[in-house]
């Protein structure tokens, strides 16, 4: 038989691709894992090679993290299991609730010089202390100057521009053309500000932080809305900038997300453009400045919002987008050079979605995205399978016509949590998550006269989730303080209920403390589960009176033996002469 020589070739070829992609070095694991919601503060990174690697390879600039809040990530690198893992060890805390990137350049090598074929990148959620979800209006903060009128601030970034430790907050404006900086004065308030004029600026709104030339400094990128130029802001790591500088994207910026889509350990820019009805890539040049732009059909009508995720668990960034127009949301993969293509759309749940966010909400490790729907009145989350595809969104009513959206753990149970910015309704709508991402409603907070934007940040450094309001109307900023959970050592009033409350900490190894709460004499089993429904141990089954108690299980259970990791749920149940019958579960996380 006679093989043609096209035919040959071709399988030659994939014979070839197949063994240089298994020679190559690739990532076999990671920790903590992609979306995970509850790392530690002080939780070291690892990465996890199919190859030993090269030492001299792995370096500051072939591995890289960047939080939301914390901004660059200092800390030492070292190698592990014969070469095979690199442990990332950070010199100082995470910032509590914040999203941290994780960015490795196919500068990473192995040790007979083969190069990554792809860069690899994910996200992870760091946890928050027991907080309250009913947050409370603490002041008010001026963004105009004195005797100025109005400025439409709308849009807010809280990194810490100055790297103290605290979240500073990076204020666009819309009609004054220009950004306005408030360092934190390190007990969470802001006074005093700066204010950075835009060259031809045109209604500059959303925005994003990164370290764009690695020089160790946060920097930050600006969409215009009425114009189609992003705006790069070079920090000089004391809160202000050593240059600001415009690149061409498209018409009407008004989503834009930062991260390494061609895998060389630099962050790139993507923008959604209303007007532009496209999506935009600036790829970095490798020194803070950017390639001429890219434009992508993204298959919906006036692109208008984005956010970048792994969200098929490849090592590399994709992009949701909200389509404005269409009433969509979409999802492209990346294609690690920095393209996309299509994957898959569905319905916002409703119409005119303006602004999205993405983490994982109903606790399955996959990237899921929820969306402001402007003029239906409501959010709505679209959970991703893992795979590329996404479900049918599920609505939430929200106050009148919300422009903008957040998540984090406010309640600090180990969930994200949910706030929307509503405009017409002037305040802003806060959602609880149930932990499988079904949100309940926990009332709003008000605004002066819009409700514009909301940052979810431990504002004060005290562990639990702030927030800050933006009123693009009245040009103020909104201070909500989280109340933490009362310590079991501080002698509180008494209960008015029964309540079993978050444990901490959670994830927890050897042990954790389940504080709760006991109004009237009752009786009180509290008890863990594994998942099956087969009880683990019995912590407490006696009489108590009224006040707050707390009992710790040591991951073991009634016989003494040790209970593999995993999740596990604790239930309390109490009965007393005159209140009904509670009972009441919680979820804990066990890491061995």
């Amino acid at each position: 038989m006679i093989l043609r020589c096209d035919i040959v070739i071709k399988v030659l070829s994939s014979i070839l691709i197949a063994y240089v992609a298994q020679a190559a070095p690739g990532v076999l694991s990671v920790s903590p894992s992609s979306q995970s919601l509850t790392a530690a503060r002080n939780s070291p990174v690892t990465i996890s090679f199919n190859v030993p690697l090269d030492p001299t390879s792995v370096n500051a600039s072939t591995v890289s993290l960047f939080g939301r809040w914390t901004g660059v990530v200092t800390g030492s690198l070292t190698l592990e299991e014969n070469n095979t893992r690199i442990r990332f060890i950070p010199s100082t805390l995470f910032a509590a609730g914040d999203m941290i990137l994780v960015t490795v350049s196919k500068g990473i090598r192995d040790q007979s010089g083969s190069n990554m074929v792809n860069g690899y990148s994910w996200q992870f959620w760091i946890q928050t202390l027991p907080g309250n979800i009913n947050l409370t209006e603490i002041g008010r903060v001026n963004i105009r100057r004195p005797g100025e009128g109005r400025i439409q601030a709308y849009g807010a970034h809280g990194c810490d521009l100055n790297k103290d430790g605290f979240s500073d907050f990076f204020v666009p404006n819309e009609i004054t053309n220009d950004c306005r900086v408030f360092l934190n004065n390190g007990q969470g308030g802001y006074s005093s500000f700066a204010v950075h004029p835009i060259p031809s600026g045109s209604r500059p709104s959303t925005n994003d932080c990164a370290d764009f030339n690695m020089d160790g400094n946060p920097d930050v990128a600006v969409g215009n809305s009425t114009g189609d130029s992003v705006t790069i802001f070079l920090g000089d790591g004391l809160g202000g900038f050593l240059s600001v500088r415009n690149y061409r994207a498209a018409g009407g910026i008004r989503g834009l997300s930062v991260g390494d889509l061609n895998g060389d350990g630099y962050a790139d820019i993507v923008t959604a453009n209303r007007s532009g009805n496209n999506i935009a890539v600036l790829l970095n040049n490798g020194d803070g400045t950017f390639a001429p732009r890219a434009l992508i059909e993204a298959n919906g009508s006036a692109e208008t919002a984005c956010a970048l995720a792994d969200a098929n668990g490849d090592g590399i960034l994709d992009l949701f987008v909200g389509a404005y127009a269409s009433s969509e949301i979409i999802l492209l993969l990346g294609n690690g050079t920095g393209g996309f293509t299509f994957s898959s759309k569905v319905a916002a749940g409703g119409n005119g979605p303006w602004m999205i966010a993405v983490g994982d909400m109903n606790g399955d490790g996959k990237v899921d995205v929820v969306s402001a729907n402007s003029s239906s009145n409501n959010c709505s989350i679209v959970v991703g399978d893992g795979l590329g595809g996404l479900s049918a969104a599920v609505a939430y009513t929200t106050g009148g016509f919300p422009i903008a959206i957040d998540v984090g753990d406010i309640d600090g149970d180990g969930d994200l949590d949910l706030v929307t910015s509503n405009y017409s309704g002037r305040n802003w709508s806060v959602f609880e998550n149930t932990g499988n991402g079904v949100l309940v409603s926990r009332g709003t907070l008000s605004a002066a006269i819009a409700g514009s934007c909301a940052t979810l940040h431990d504002r004060d450094n005290d562990g639990d989730l702030d927030m800050t309001g933006i009123d693009e109307e009245a040009d103020l900023i909104f201070l909500f303080e989280n109340s933490p959970a009362v310590s079991v050592h501080e002698s509180p009033s008494l209960p008015s209920g029964f309540a079993l409350l978050s444990n901490y900490p959670n994830p927890f190894n050897p042990e954790t403390e389940i504080v709760f709460n006991v109004p009237i004499a009752a009786s009180v089993n509290i008890a863990v589960y594994d998942l099956r429904g087969s009880q683990i141990k019995t912590l407490l089954n006696e009489s108590r009176s009224a006040g707050r108690y707390s009992v710790r299980w040591n991951g073991r259970s009634d016989s003494g033996t040790e209970v593999a990791g995993g999740i596990y749920l604790c239930a309390m149940t109490a009965k007393s002469m005159d209140l009904p019958a509670f009972s009441a579960v919680t979820k804990l996380v066990l890491v061995r």
